[in-house]
This record gives structure tokens, sequence and C-alpha cells, in this order.
């Protein structure tokens, strides 16, 4: 079985003054897991009696992913696994990817708002009220919506090879080592439409985070500002390349076959 990448997130029964500080992860004890597994395309929540089907999980894991992953979820989840070391499976930890291009740390809140237009669902003091009021819906729901904006970040950051903060007020990026590994980037594949003269098929986000697809023929990139046909509105607009999610080609722009006869 091909081994998988799994994003990761998990929620803690304790807060951290009740075990005596951040020297202590490893004694606040985990309520639940979540994890979205991209072989299965899928989400899913583990409580502690299925600990041991998420190690087996894991033992299938070619990459790891999480925010702040290695020092904390790593750290509280350990102590349940007394004959696996979790810190042999390759991991990639964001916060770690943007302490190596800032110097310093940044919340997932922050990188998420500024790279996708939306963040997390609440906190992890909210998770801890769930666990204590057996409200298992709205916990596994909290973990889950962390763990989908880990992987919206990191997916961001794969096909763009950055993410984004604000910095003073301006929108800064923020390099992605891990990403553009397997092709150009998004920025990248839309000179290419434009040089080539292919429509494009995208996944674009409005401020709020909201995703729609969009059929565009490509006529002027002016920084970050793309002037192109769209489709669905059938008339010209004005679209931001940090604002595509996604792309994929569409064939040839009816325009540019035109010159060709």
């Amino acid at each position: 079985m091909k081994k998988d990448k799994i994003v990761f997130d998990l929620e803690t029964k304790k807060t951290f003054d009740e075990v005596g500080g951040y020297d202590h992860i490893d004694k606040m004890e985990v309520s639940v897991v979540g994890i979205y597994s991209y072989n299965r395309d899928q989400y899913r929540a583990f409580k502690e009696e299925e600990f041991g089907e998420l190690l087996e999980i894991f033992k299938n894991t070619e990459l790891l992913i999480g925010f702040n992953s290695k020092s904390f979820d790593n750290t509280a989840l350990q102590p349940y696994y007394k004959d696996f070391d979790l810190s042999t499976i390759p991991h990639l930890d964001i916060l770690e990817e943007v302490v190596h291009a800032l110097g310093h740390r940044l919340k997932l809140e922050s990188v998420a708002q500024s790279t996708l237009g939306y963040g997390k669902s609440g906190s992890g003091l909210d998770a801890i009220v769930y666990y204590r009021n057996e409200d298992w819906d709205n916990l596994i729901r909290y973990c889950l919506d962390d763990v989908k904006v880990t992987k919206e970040v990191y997916d961001y950051g794969l096909k763009h090879g950055h993410m984004w903060y604000q910095n003073s007020g301006h929108k800064e990026k923020i390099i992605a080592r891990w990403g553009n590994n397997n092709g150009r980037t998004v920025e990248q594949k839309v000179h290419d439409a434009l040089k080539d003269g292919d429509q494009l098929e995208i996944e674009y986000m409005d401020e709020s985070g909201k995703t729609t697809s969009r059929k565009i023929d490509v006529q002027r990139i002016t920084g970050n500002k793309i002037k192109a046909y769209c489709h669905l509105r059938q008339a010209i607009r004005m679209f931001d390349i940090d604002r595509i999610k996604d792309l994929k080609l569409g064939g040839k722009m009816d325009s540019w076959q035109n010159t060709l006869l």
C-alpha cells in the first residue's frame, strides 16, 4: 500500500495551568486527534480508545503535516505509544517553516487569515470545555476544522511556493520551502497560459475564503493582477494571483486560436 501523507491536529483534556506550564505538555492528555488522509481524501477523528488504529495509520505515513506539531502535538500524544517513537516519522511542522523564514513565531490563525481569508473556528480552551461537557460533536468538528485550515495552508504553500502574513498592516510573503517540488507555481502557470494561449480553469477565493470555479482567458498580467475574460460572468474581470487556490489548463483560448488562422 502506498504510504500516505497525513495532516493532523489534536485537542487536550487539560490546560497548561493544570499541568504546570509548557514544560509538561506530555501530561495534558489527549481527548481527540483529527487527521486528513491524502490517499483517502478523507477527514477523520480518533477518540482515545481508537489511538491504536491511529498508530497503524501513522506507521504507514511518509509525511506528517501540522502546525506547532513537533513540540506540542507529538509531545502530547507520545505517552500513548510506549513502543513507538512518533519523532521517527518524517514531519513537516509549518510553524518551523514560519520561524525559519521570519525569525519569529506566528499563530496559525494569523497565517490562515492572510493566506486563505478565513481561520480557526475557536480556541483550544473551547475544545477543553467541549470535552468536559462530553460534547463530542462540537469537539470533533472543532478539531477537524483546525485540520482543514492546516491542510489548506499547506496546499497553498505547495502550489504557490509561499504563504502570507500581515506585517505592520502590509501583506507579505512567507517562503514555503516544501512548495513547487513537482512542477511550476501558480504564478508561473498563469504566465505560461498567457504566453501559450491556454485557457485556465481556476478555483478562486473571495475575501472570506469562499471558493468558486471560474474559466478564464488571460489577457494581461500586471504584478499580482490578472486581466482576463471570465466565462462565468461573460465579461472582463480582474483577478488576484494570490487568491487562486488551484488551477488547471482548459484548452486553447478562442481568441488565441483565431490569431493562427
